[in-house]
């Protein structure tokens, strides 16, 4: 379908947006909103009083619960946004969002979301000061390695962890043959390395799950989102990923998206049969080696620490939290005590 004249400037808007604000935040550009089957009901650009755009806010429809509502939009890792000018402040945005109030409706949703995020901090306070009560609900914290801290102590990866990762390099091919690595971006990565990624998550633990688990390759819908958000050059250069090969099988992979001095892992796995000599350990400090030489200061590593977090040296980053906006007095008491409990 070819895109209407008001979809292209408002996917331009986005656009726009994403690049002026936070660095850390600019993979939410229109393409994050519109890849696979996720296509907002409702795009929203709040202007100031002159015009000029301050945010956008791309709107799905979603039952939870005993409420049908309306969230806003997007993969849900590493966090749903929406994208806000640097310049924006909650005395701007406060009078855009009470204009749209119509649209956002008396209940709307957003969330996951870094609670540390000052894009977020400008939002809330606007939203409040337009007329809605902010209801949040924690859902655990994020786990990140500081690689710049790291990398000035001057002993990260110990000796130890990197004579033992050679060793397991060399299990790793007496066992099963020589070991390579592909290095990509969404910009050359290929049909046959996702087909290796699912491969990979089908031989994995999430694979063994009853209900096939969380995959982002094996599963078609998520392949395809993933696939057709590099149809936005800048989103695919943001994209990276490595893929281990052990012989002719693929062992494991990392994923995610880099912007800013930020990378955040969206999935990293590896096949079980290799468990014994840690494939998805080695590879991630690889990787982190070659992330640290691109600049990157943090990596975000997703909610919770599995053990191997830990110890490789990540430590508990930002609270996420799942926010719901509640217009009146009255619906925000009835709906607190059933959004805030503990899930």
């Amino acid at each position: 379908m070819v895109p209407s004249d008001q979809q292209a400037c408002d996917a331009a808007l986005f656009d726009a947006l994403a690049q002026s604000g936070q660095s850390n935040r600019s993979f939410l550009r229109s393409r994050w909103f519109t890849a696979g089957a996720r296509s907002p009901d409702e795009t929203l650009v709040l202007r100031d009083a002159t015009g000029a755009p301050l945010a956008a806010i791309a709107l799905a429809g979603r039952r939870k619960g005993p409420l049908r509502l309306r969230e806003v939009g997007g993969c849900y890792w590493p966090f749903r946004g929406i994208p806000i000018a640097e310049d924006a402040t909650a005395e701007t945005l406060a009078p855009a969002l009470r204009s749209e109030r119509q649209r956002l409706g008396a209940v709307w949703r957003l969330g996951p979301a870094e609670d540390a995020d000052p894009a977020l901090a400008t939002l809330l306070a606007a939203a409040r000061q337009a007329g809605w009560t902010v209801l949040s609900r924690p859902l655990g914290q994020v786990f990140e390695l500081d690689l710049s801290a790291l990398g000035d102590g001057g002993d990260w990866p110990s000796s130890k962890t990197k004579r033992k990762n050679r060793w397991r390099k060399r299990r790793l091919e007496e066992d099963g043959g020589p070991l390579r690595t592909e290095v990509f971006s969404g910009s050359d990565w290929t049909a046959d390395q996702r087909d290796a990624m699912a491969a990979i998550e089908a031989a994995s633990w999430l694979g063994k799950l009853d209900d096939g688990g969380d995959t982002k390759f094996r599963d078609p819908a998520m392949r395809r989102y993933w696939e057709e958000l590099c149809e936005d050059p800048k989103l695919a250069d943001m994209l990276f990923g490595s893929l281990m090969w052990i012989g002719e099988v693929p062992a494991a992979f990392t994923f995610g998206i880099e912007a800013g001095d930020t990378r955040y892992y969206v999935a990293n796995n590896y096949d079980e049969r290799f468990t014994k000599f840690g494939p998805g350990r080695v590879l991630l400090y690889d990787d982190f080696a070659r992330a640290a030489d691109r600049g990157i200061a943090r990596i975000s590593w997703g909610l919770g620490d599995a053990g191997y977090k830990g110890e490789m040296g990540a430590q508990p980053g930002p609270e996420m939290v799942d926010l719901l906006f509640v217009r009146g007095r009255l619906p925000a008491m009835l709906l607190r005590r059933w959004w805030e409990r503990p899930q």
